[in-house]
């Protein structure tokens, strides 16, 4: 179980540099191939979207922040991490 808090996230939003992948409530990074948490009555909702900027189909609603801040961040650093895996090809025929 983890114990994090929005401060943590905040400071680690910006410590690891996740500004594009991690949409803070509401769009604050990229639309597309990103992370997404949102706060819905007395739940968190937490959602990705796919490299077209479409919503995924799952929302994942928490009671508790820690587990919804936990998964946002999980979802932020895999897209982050696929960006950087990614090769562009440049034009012509292969």
């Amino acid at each position: 179980m983890t114990d994090l808090t929005a401060d943590d996230v905040q400071r680690i939003i910006q410590d690891e540099k996740l500004t594009a992948t991690a949409n803070w409530f509401g769009r604050t990074g990229r639309p597309q191939s990103s992370a997404w948490i949102d706060r819905v009555g007395d739940e968190w909702v937490v959602w990705e979207t796919d490299e077209r900027a479409v919503r995924l189909d799952v929302d994942f609603r928490f009671r508790s922040e820690a587990e919804a801040l936990d998964l946002f961040l999980r979802f932020a650093r895999s897209h982050q991490a696929a960006d950087s895996h990614a090769v562009r090809r440049l034009g012509g025929s292969s």
